[in-house]
């Protein structure tokens, strides 16, 4: 029986989304043609990389987790670092390009050591251990998990699944030299292949995407209409954007009408004029929501895949979306579930109209974003080619 396996830089039950969530979603399809082994940190926490889980063995539904102490947290250094990469991508921005930014290997393997987590064991396990493997899956190109443990394996072994997004980093030569040395690469979407094609002048690889499991909830009943919100709230992924168009949508409307928030909070949320925060949920009441909201919005410029976006499709849930990410926007073009806004002026309008959706055209919504879903993401259909894309169709 063929073993593989699945390189990530986290990996614990309460580490929701993410290319977290793809790796043990991947490690539970390949568990079935084979032996598996995930390969990760002691973190929980990646903003520190501490180590908060023993170093060691355990097993999980039938998989391997093998956890490698992280050498070091993250720092000052990482900062001083990020600080320049954002600085050299404006300046390039600002120039009117968007190619690659200057930086040589060394100091670009400087940035991606200090960022975490630098785990020596798991890479000294790897380069002792690549005979046990028929391939080795990295998900996510940024980590030095997979960027040095890439080059841990035989070159044949080489599966990564970059969950590419248009970020500061990516700009980085040394990320798309990396991929160019891998044998086989996964992409979730079409649209990432595509970013993965200017960015890394790299189109190899098959689309896999990700198998979305959401049988129709019945939907929480609420007082007042809402639009939802599922994940992070984090700068990073739009929130604060989303807080404050919902301020203005508020200030426009004589509607009574709330913004729900799930997930772990990173800005400090307050309860206040509307705005809902109801901390982590279970996937039963998260898919409730989902179906008796007015709107499921989805502000991020950064996703490769956006499983959430499509729990909500799946839920019947018209979905607003940041435009800027191609990702999000061919979910809503394809689906024609939804709507794709660029800018705040345009997010309060998306929000509006949202709200004004009469039952017949709600439905209609619901019905092509369910369909949408289904014919793409089943898990039988994301499995084979799954198993195509790794080298166990055979």
């Amino acid at each position: 029986m063929s073993r593989v396996a699945v390189v990530v830089q986290r990996c614990h039950p309460d580490i929701a989304g993410g290319s977290e969530a793809l790796a043990w979603h991947y490690a539970q399809l390949l568990r079935r043609r084979g032996d598996v082994d995930i390969l990760t940190s002691c973190a929980l926490d990646y903003r520190s990389w501490d180590n908060a889980l023993p170093e060691g063995e355990e097993w999980r539904d039938g998989i391997r987790l093998r956890r490698f102490a992280s050498a070091w947290p993250r720092g000052a250094w990482f900062n001083e670092l990020h600080r320049r990469l954002l600085q050299a991508h404006a300046q390039q921005v600002e120039r009117g390009g968007a190619a690659q930014l200057a930086w040589r290997a060394p100091l670009a393997e400087q940035f991606i050591r200090a960022q975490g987590p630098w785990c020596p064991g798991l890479l000294d396990h790897l380069a002792q251990h690549q005979g046990d493997y028929a391939a080795v899956v990295f998900c996510t190109y940024l980590y030095p998990t997979t960027y040095f443990g890439l080059e841990c394996v035989p070159a044949a072994k080489r599966v990564l699944v970059p969950t590419l997004h248009d970020e500061p980093p990516a700009y980085l030569p040394v990320y798309a030299q990396a991929a160019r040395r891998a044998a086989r690469l996964i992409w979730l979407t079409e649209a990432e292949r595509r970013l993965g094609a200017r960015l890394w002048n790299e189109l190899r690889g098959d689309v896999v995407g990700m198998a979305v499991a959401a049988p129709a909830a019945a939907p929480v009943a609420r007082e007042k209409p809402y639009l939802l919100y599922c994940g992070r709230i984090d700068e990073s992924k739009g929130c604060r954007e989303l807080l404050a168009a919902f301020r203005q949508l508020r200030r426009r409307t004589r509607e009574p009408v709330e913004l729900v928030l799930t997930g772990a909070d990173h800005l400090g949320l307050r309860e206040a004029d509307g705005v809902r925060f109801l901390g982590f949920v279970d996937a039963a009441e998260k898919a409730a929501l989902m179906a008796g909201a007015a709107a499921f919005v989805m502000p991020s410029r950064w996703e490769s895949f956006s499983i959430v976006t499509l729990e909500a499709m799946a839920q019947g849930a018209p979905v607003v979306v940041n435009a800027h990410c191609e990702v999000l926007a061919d979910h809503v073009d394809m689906a024609g579930a939804g709507w794709g806004y660029r800018g705040a002026d345009e997010l309060v309008r998306c929000l509006e109209d949202a709200l004004a959706l009469d039952a017949a055209a709600r439905a209609q919504a619901a019905e092509r974003g369910r369909i949408y879903v289904a014919d793409r993401y089943a898990e039988a259909t994301v499995a084979e080619r799954l198993y195509r894309a790794v080298g166990l169709d055979g």
